[in-house]
Parts: structure tokens; C-alpha cells; sequence
């Protein structure tokens, strides 16, 4: 049996609604199953606050250890060795 090109077009455009439906479905389904989705909830955030402190904690001794480093070379204390001497010089003072 021949079919009339409306039949033809109407089975087309439904195919075709039916597949981008099937594509906005699966999308749908891929971003619900995001599994860092749970953490950005109302109110949430994606950073990983543990992990960011970590490397801040080894940025900030990388940091002093270089600091430190080029006041050995250019004869001065340590930093944390100045500050131990600043703070007796205020506590002899405030003493006398």
C-alpha cells in the first residue's frame, strides 16, 4: 500500500520529536546523576575545602622555607628567629 507524502511527513516529524525527546531524557539523566550535584545543593558549593587548605598549608611553608632561605644568604636571622628576638627586646623593655 503507497502512503501520501502527509502520512510520510507526519511519520517523520514524529520520529524525529521522539528522538530529540530520547536526547533531552538522556542529558536530563546525565546531569541528575552528577555526582557532585549532592554537594552544590541550596545553600552548597563544589570546592573542596579540605584539599584547598592542604595545599595552602604546604604554599605557606614552600613560601617561608624561600623566604628564610635568602635571609640565610644574605645574613640576616630566620624569620621566626627575628620575631623571637623582637619579642624578648618588648618584654625586656616592658620588664625595665
Amino acid at each position: 500500500m503507497l502512503r501520501t507524502v502527509s502520512e510520510v511527513e507526519t511519520e517523520t516529524a514524529l520520529v524525529a520529536v521522539g528522538l530529540g525527546s530520547l536526547v533531552v531524557l538522556l542529558v536530563l539523566v546525565m546531569w541528575l546523576s552528577d555526582p557532585y550535584r549532592s554537594r552544590r545543593g541550596v545553600g552548597g558549593s563544589d570546592q573542596d575545602f579540605e584539599a584547598q587548605a592542604d595545599v595552602e598549608e604546604s604554599d605557606i611553608a614552600q613560601m617561608l622555607e624561600a623566604r628564610n632561605e635568602r635571609r640565610r644568604r644574605l645574613g640576616k636571622p630566620e624569620i621566626g628567629d627575628d620575631l623571637v628576638a623582637e619579642l624578648r627586646r618588648d618584654l625586656d623593655r616592658h620588664e625595665a
